[in-house]
């Protein structure tokens, strides 16, 4: 009895000891756990701050080719010119070179010839191409990245008279393209006669005295649209084209011209006038405003490699969409207006926006101009 009295004291004893053993170890895991999933945590915070720091870095490259695009020809290469405007230096991992219009040869036009800084490759079919000098620090000048192809056999070079689009693949995945030969922009200074030129996307919108202009009543010859008669009837003419070389734009209905008066509120504040068939001549005369129709759209051909292929003349006058109702400005005053142009390129549909151009009504028009 005795001995069976200390065994169950033993026993008593030792279920305790397991038992906080085991309290102990369920402590343990607890904190295991709650370590790990901080570990987890600060790893993924570290992650995502690492991956917001490379989307702020691939944001603020800014790497900008320069007239010619290409230069320095020799007969074992050529330079391109760049500025790097941007926050960041810039790598070149890739260069793409694409025939968009086989006329010196046909190299390139299947596929892009693909060059990289390294491991040189057969990118013409002739020859080894590569490239170096691809790092461009943030605020660089004028950095030319040198790019050896085989210059000396015909047709192995983008200056053999054919037009090529050139892609410069950044390490962050960015692209930035340029076309050779250099799309050419008329420009004669300040000369009046001269073709004043905006670029946005694939369109050039000129404005200069004979490329921004209007018709009144049954006019058929179009004055300059800088100064306008006020409560007047008006169909605005615009000089635009495309400068694109791989796709023709076709401009829709909804294309708009929005002016607004300075320093008016309420009514007559706000001006729209939106596109019509390029066909119109004038509000006043037969047949008058032809209505804009997306099924007979205006469509701007692609550029070549020496330009725009051709000019588009896009006229502007009614109130509505696909409308016939001609415009008017009843208030004398100077105005600023916006254009949307909302058009298709590519097989896409994409609008830009053509801001800031100013232009005056007056009911002592033109003496009053």
């Amino acid at each position: 009895m005795r001995i069976y009295r200390r065994f169950l004291r033993a026993k008593k004893g030792m279920s305790t000891v397991f038992g906080g053993l085991f309290f102990v170890i369920l402590i343990l895991m607890g904190f295991n756990l709650m370590l790990w999933s901080f570990i987890q945590y600060d790893a993924y915070n570290t992650t995502l701050r690492s991956m917001n720091q490379n989307d702020q870095l691939t944001i603020s490259e800014n790497l900008v080719p320069t007239n010619p695009g290409a230069q320095n020809f020799s007969s074992v290469g050529f330079n391109i010119p760049v500025n790097n405007l941007g926050g960041t230096t810039v790598s070149v991992a890739r260069i793409y070179i694409t025939n968009i219009s086989p006329t010196g040869s046909t190299n390139c036009t299947s596929s892009p010839c693909i060059i990289d800084p390294s491991s040189p490759v057969n990118c013409t079919g002739n020859g080894i191409c590569f490239f170096t000098n691809g790092n461009i620090a943030a605020g660089e000048i004028n950095h030319l990245i040198h790019v050896t192809m085989p210059t000396s056999v015909p047709g192995q070079t983008v200056n053999d008279g054919s037009g090529y689009k050139v892609i410069l693949s950044s390490t962050r995945g960015r692209l930035f393209s340029f076309f050779y030969p250099w799309p050419v922009t008329t420009t004669t200074g300040g000369n009046p006669g001269g073709n004043f030129v905006t670029n946005i996307g694939p369109l050039s919108i000129y404005f200069d005295y004979k490329s921004f202009n209007f018709t009144q009543g049954a006019q058929t010859t179009s004055q300059s649209a800088f100064c306008i008669p006020s409560s007047t009837n008006i169909v605005f003419w615009l000089r635009i084209a495309n400068s694109a070389t791989d796709s023709s734009v076709t401009i829709r209905d909804t294309t708009i011209m929005q002016l607004q008066a300075y320093g008016v509120n309420g009514f007559g504040q706000f001006v729209t006038i939106y596109v019509v068939n390029q066909t119109t001549v004038n509000p006043g005369g037969v047949p008058g405003i032809i209505p804009y129709n997306n099924a007979q759209p205006s469509i701007l051909p692609a550029a070549t490699a020496n330009g725009p292929a051709s000019f588009t003349l896009l006229k502007f006058g009614s109130t509505t969409v696909d409308g016939t109702a001609a415009p008017s400005f009843t208030r004398d005053n100077n105005w600023i207006m916006f254009i949307g142009f909302y058009y298709t390129y590519r097989g896409l549909t994409q609008g830009e926006t053509i801001p800031f151009l100013d232009m005056k009504t007056t009911s002592g028009y033109p003496g009053s101009c």
